[in-house]
């Protein structure tokens, strides 16, 4: 093959390609199937709770269910445009609200009363506890001198408390602190 043949053929086969990617995205974009919903049968009391119905037909052997939910009147049957006001040359879209009762003050309590107003049943007879003057004092042990050293080998430093030695000290001589004919870092 010629090379002028190679590239037509590649670009014929590019032309498929891209119309097929258009179909494609083009499918996509397609409305999706209309859903209906089932019809509900309406031959069940009206309660706020749902009512279940299993009924297994004698044919098939699988149960079939059916789920009805009350909504109490707020469902699609209810008009929420009820009182809405469209004569003229002002609409409005629902109803104007109204303003609920205020709710009732609450009764005073009086600010002067005796113990005896308070009845038998309700009164608190247990004594307050005593304490004894020495158990009324905390002491608190004395903190230790900063870096002091316990039992266990470890040492007190204010703020941390009793902790244990790191080890020796380690020191590198680095010879190839350059990298790129640069130092890196500082050293000192």
């Amino acid at each position: 093959m010629k090379d002028k043949a190679k590239r037509t053929w590649l670009i014929v086969l590019g032309a498929l390609v891209c119309v097929a990617l258009v179909v494609a995205i083009a499918g996509r974009f397609s409305a999706p199937p209309a859903v209906t919903d089932p019809a509900l049968d309406s031959g069940t009391p009206a309660t706020s709770e749902p009512v279940v119905d299993i009924d297994t037909p004698e044919n098939t052997g699988k149960p079939e269910i059916v789920v009805q939910i009350d909504t109490g009147g707020k469902g699609t049957d209810a008009d929420p445009a009820a009182g809405a006001d469209s004569d003229g040359t002002e609409q409005s879209i629902q109803a104007e609200p109204v303003k609920p009762e205020p709710p009732d003050n609450p009764t005073p309590v009086e600010d002067n009363h005796d113990s005896e107003d308070v009845p038998e049943d309700e009164r608190n007879t247990e004594t307050p506890p005593t304490y004894k003057p020495e158990q009324t004092t905390v002491t608190t042990a004395p903190e230790p001198q900063g870096g002091s050293t316990n039992d266990s080998g470890q040492m007190y430093v204010p703020g941390f408390g009793y902790i244990s030695g790191g080890g020796e000290s380690v020191g590198i001589v680095a010879d190839d602190i350059y990298e790129n004919g640069n130092k890196v870092g500082t050293m000192d």
